[in-house]
């Protein structure tokens, strides 16, 4: 029967997704069209974050019990959600930098380089220097 909720509602996509939240979260600061392509665009770098956060701590422990089968599919999946995080880019590559400019002055003096994920997938990678 699949799962129901305290209503007796069944599950649907949108709700196991919960679709609606997600979807309310892209309010930008400023009218300018390009801005809720910046900002679905690092809100989707920040998702994937999470994912490779979770899929180097299953390395991390895969490989603190010798299961190096385990390891490598894991890394694996790493490397392929990090190919898609490079080829992002070329979303972005397609505001131009005048568009940018229309709300990038709004933003400051929030910056991606603020990302504690990306931080975090550095440390997990074995760059622990705390002054970078």
């Amino acid at each position: 029967m699949g799962y129901q909720d305290a209503s007796g509602r069944r599950l649907s996509y949108g709700s196991y997704l919960h679709l609606s939240e997600l979807l309310g979260l892209q309010g930008g600061l400023t009218e300018a069209h390009d801005e809720l392509l910046f900002i679905v665009v690092h809100q989707v770098y920040e998702l994937w974050f999470k994912v490779l956060i979770h899929e180097l701590e299953a390395v991390r422990a895969a490989i603190e019990t010798d299961d190096l089968h385990a390891a490598r599919h894991f890394l694996s999946r790493v490397k392929v959600i990090e190919a898609l995080l490079v080829e992002q880019v070329g979303v972005l590559e397609t505001m131009a930098p005048q568009d940018f400019l229309t709300f990038r002055s709004e933003l400051a003096p929030a910056s991606g380089f603020q990302s504690a994920q990306f931080r975090e997938i550095e440390f997990l990678s074995g760059l622990k220097d705390p002054g970078y």
